[in-house]
């Protein structure tokens, strides 16, 4: 999805499509799709072939045919395990309308010579524009209109219309706060457990969850909001960490609990991942260059 986010760059003022949906086999496997992450993804979640040791191979045989088809040269398919991811956009809405209207009646018709459906009843469409405009489209899915919403979550990444990831942060956020909260009955100011196991629990739970997919949204924190939401988050665990007190500020809960910011973290992840893949000469965010300079 990281790669998927980088090409965001060159086509950012494009209109984007995007579609999710149910697609079954047999009463014995069920797998959810989506159509349509950025700029267009399909997603295939679920065990198609259940109980079977040579089911995942002949199911990697059948997709092999999907992802060699012919497609229009704005769509590109990727592969992930059973993940499908199909990209398509366009120059206006109404390109990347019919775009995604021709490559999906071609997934169709696959599935229909593979004696397979696509469920449309759970089936939605999403636009992803840079821009504001039309709002409404017409993915069609089996000769029906598909329901379009304005968020989609794929592997575990809460995406959204503008690609602002604010949701996801939330979401994470949320989920770390909960986790924290259950702490408070076993790490107390005084007794409990100890500064050595909160961090463990810290640095083996919940630090990768709010790092999962950083490579992806990790641009975010370059809003202050964005930030400003994780940050507060951390600083609850570190007071817990710390054993501290709750006037405490950010800064001096890191250091006193032992661990970097939250945004020296994620710019970290984001930064080995483009080394990884090639790209030496990536820049900072402004807001991480101001985190990490001395004051």
């Amino acid at each position: 999805m990281a790669s998927t986010k980088n090409k965001l760059s060159k086509v950012q003022r494009l209109a984007c499509l995007g579609i999710m949906g149910d697609f079954c086999t047999t009463p014995t496997g069920a797998m959810e799709v989506l159509i349509g992450l950025p700029p267009l993804d399909l997603v295939i979640q679920g065990e198609p072939n259940q109980g079977s040791c040579c089911g995942p191979g002949f199911w990697n045989v059948l997709y092999n045919d999907l992802l060699n088809m012919k497609y229009s040269s704005h769509t590109k398919l990727i592969a992930f395990a059973d993940d499908l991811a199909v990209l398509t956009y366009g120059k206006t809405l109404s390109k990347a309308e019919a775009y995604a209207n021709s490559d999906l009646a071609i997934i169709e018709n696959w599935a229909w010579e593979n004696k397979m459906r696509f469920n449309e009843n759970k089936s939605k469409s999403m636009i992803i524009a840079r821009k504001k405009g039309r709002e409404e489209i017409e993915i069609l899915l089996n000769d029906k209109k598909l329901e379009q919403v304005k968020a989609i979550k794929y592997l575990g990444i809460h995406f959204d219309g503008r690609l602002s990831f604010y949701n996801h942060i939330e979401q994470i956020a949320d989920k770390s706060r909960a986790l924290t909260y259950m702490l408070n009955r076993t790490a107390k100011l005084h007794w409990g457990l100890g500064h050595k196991s909160l961090k463990t629990i810290y640095e083996g739970a919940i630090a990768p969850l709010m790092t999962y997919g950083a490579p992806v949204w990790g641009g975010a924190i370059t809003n202050r909001k964005c930030l400003n939401k994780l940050q507060s988050t951390q600083r609850l665990i570190n007071i817990k960490v710390a054993k501290a007190y709750r006037t405490i500020s950010f800064e001096a809960s890191c250091v006193m609990a032992g661990v970097p910011p939250i945004g020296i973290v994620i710019d970290g992840k984001m930064q080995m991942y483009k080394r990884k893949h090639g790209r030496e000469n990536c820049e900072r965010a402004p807001a991480i260059k101001r985190m990490a300079s001395p004051s």
